[in-house]
């Protein structure tokens, strides 16, 4: 082993480390191993940049871009309504919003389809007295599965097409996926809802607007006490605040520092922070007595809201939002966004610490009450996603028909030239996105909105990674391990171990990251065997997309982590059976197809 290669081992499992940790957003992550690469004289400055040019990098942008001009039509939106509205069971529903979901995940980006879906389930479910816990995690692996149909599904896919290209092998044909990825999202359908729907929970989510105060979701939030009230110089006990039932107090703020091993005898000062957990209801009662204020460091308070000055909103923080990872009082969220944070959600967690010493992570649902602005400046914005507003308030200006048609019909041209290859993805998406601008379909100003710029950086760094893995030799010493593990096994034991190892990394840290660093391993064991590249990269792609088990391996399973009252459990019930048989799926068929 050279120094090259144990150098190389040690920043990747550093990197992995740091991801699994989540020490910083993923970018960053990927962007200090590419420099430790680049620094020591691994990489030279041309091979640590090819990722920033790569064509498969570039269609995802230009595909986002499209995506964007569909989502901004609204017309999708309309689809689900009146999808759901037609079912007449739970089963027949299920069955309506999962085909269509998996289809449009087939050629748009799958996790705005979740966040426009999610609203629409939830009304459809409380109107039918039906638990969401029951739709929303079968959507998500639906349009998981349906991404995998086609080459512009998934960014994973484009990932290691583009990967393949650049070391000059063939790329994946537009349906050339389909063999598996049909198979695999008929499969996921008929197991949603046969036996899916038996094995998640009946479990009504939380939510403040749900009716019930059984349901109401729980948000951690912080109120001052005031000089004059019923608070200033009573005892925790004598101002009601010891018990657990209600609105429970986790801890007390005082000079700056935070008292969680308090007694009921412990007397409250006029400004000390109280640090609570509680459902809207419950922080609405308390503030509303006297000698309390809601510390929401902004104008707006639960008055405003009482006199219609201001509206209430829940937004979920985006996977790949640039407020990730950041302190609340470093966001300048009022300046930012005209709106104020009353209260954070996130997943079971008893947030113990003050307001603006919270640090922001993917799936946090926020409490908002949100200033006459506040629709303005965040529809130019990609950071979260709103679940809660007037159903009737679209946060776009209104579109002429024409406008709103057109991007779903340049869609469908796009798919039909790159399908039939007439031109590559790369020229019929490049084409797409300068037909959106000059009919002003969708202006410059807000195309860069739809551009996950953070996704593009983390898939660009990892190009650089993977080359590094390549150039020492480090993919071929795995390649080796590998084939040497699995040799009494043959190939089909080597396709498993494959997806195995890549289904894991997807699990655990980003899905592109798990691709770019197991395809060069892909590309070792595929010379040392004498076979082609394509069945190991298309296990490779599958494996690296099928993230089933757990809420933190794709965006979309965490975006409905919360939205459906999930615990990390459940997740593990349903996606365990159905990761082994995606994964029976498609090493069988790879196996019949390509050997």
């Amino acid at each position: 082993m050279t120094w090259e290669m144990a150098v190389t081992g040690i920043v990747i499992l550093a990197m992995m480390g740091a991801l699994i940790k989540e020490a910083a957003r993923p970018e960053f992550i990927l962007l200090a191993a590419l420099s430790v690469l680049l620094l020591t004289g691994i990489l030279t400055p041309k091979e640590a940049v090819q990722g920033f040019y790569n064509q498969g990098m570039l269609t995802i942008g230009l595909l986002c871009i499209v995506a964007g001009a569909v989502q901004k039509s609204g017309l999708v939106e309309k689809f689900v309504e009146k999808v759901l509205n037609n079912g007449h069971t739970p089963r027949q529903s299920l069955l309506r919003i999962m085909v269509p979901s998996s289809i449009f995940s087939g050629v748009l980006n799958n996790t705005p389809i979740v966040a426009a879906f999610t609203p629409y389930v939830r009304q459809w479910c409380e109107k039918h007295d039906v638990a969401p816990s029951k739709f929303l995690l079968p959507i998500s692996f639906a349009t998981i599965a349906g991404g995998t149909m086609t080459l512009i599904g998934t960014s994973t896919n484009l990932v290691v097409h583009g990967m393949l290209i650049e070391r000059g092998f063939q790329g994946f044909s537009f349906f050339q996926l389909a063999v598996i990825g049909l198979p695999i999202t008929l499969f996921l359908i008929l197991f949603m809802i046969s036996f899916g729907l038996k094995m998640l929970p009946n479990r009504v989510p939380l939510m403040p607007y749900f009716n019930g105060e059984k349901h109401q979701k729980r948000f951690s939030a912080e109120m001052i006490v005031e000089e004059t009230g019923d608070f200033a110089e009573k005892t925790v006990k004598q101002a009601g605040l010891h018990q657990k039932n209600g609105t429970e107090l986790l801890g007390i703020v005082r000079n700056g520092k935070v008292i969680e091993d308090y007694s009921p005898s412990f007397k409250l000062q006029a400004g000390d922070g109280l640090l609570l957990i509680g459902s809207l209801n419950e922080i609405a009662a308390l503030e509303a007595q006297e000698g309390l204020h809601l510390d929401t460091g902004a104008p707006y308070q639960l008055d405003g809201l009482r006199q219609g000055e201001s509206q209430l909103l829940e937004v979920v923080v985006t996977h790949y939002s640039s407020l990730l990872f950041k302190k609340m009082k470093d966001i300048l969220f009022p300046q930012q966004f005209d709106a104020a944070i009353v209260g954070v959600h996130r997943y079971d967690d008893q947030l113990v610490q003050r307001m603006e010493e919270i640090t922001i992570k993917p799936g946090d649902t926020l409490l908002l009450l949100a200033g006459p602005d506040f629709e303005k400046r965040s529809s130019a914005r990609n950071e979260f996603t709103i679940l809660q507003t007037k159903r009737n308030n679209n946060p776009f200006q209104p579109f002429p028909m024409w406008k709103r048609i057109l991007p779903i019909v340049l869609l469908g041209i796009m798919v039909v030239l790159a399908a039939s290859q007439v031109v590559s993805i790369f020229s019929a998406a490049a084409v797409t996105v300068g037909l959106l601008l000059m009919l002003n379909i969708l202006p410059i100003r807000e195309m860069k909105n739809y551009v996950p710029f953070q996704v593009l950086i983390v898939i660009s760094a990892a190009f650089g990674i993977g080359e590094a893995m390549l150039k020492t030799g480090a993919a071929t010493y795995l390649a080796e391990t590998m084939l040497h593990w699995m040799a009494p096994f043959g190939l089909i034991g080597i396709f498993i171990l494959l997806y195995v190892l890549t289904n894991i990394l997807t699990e655990v840290i980003t899905n592109n990251a798990a691709a770019i660093i197991m395809l060069p391993v892909a590309i070792e064991s595929a010379a040392i065997l004498g076979i082609p590249i394509t069945p190991l990269a298309v296990i490779v792609a599958i494996a690296a997309s099928a993230s089933f088990i757990t809420p933190i391996g794709y965006q979309t399973n965490l975006f409905v982590y919360g939205q459906g009252g999930y615990r990390f459990v459940d997740f593990m019930k349903v996606g365990i059976p159905v990761s082994l048989m995606v994964m029976v799926l498609t090493v069988s068929i790879t196996w019949f197809v390509w050997i």
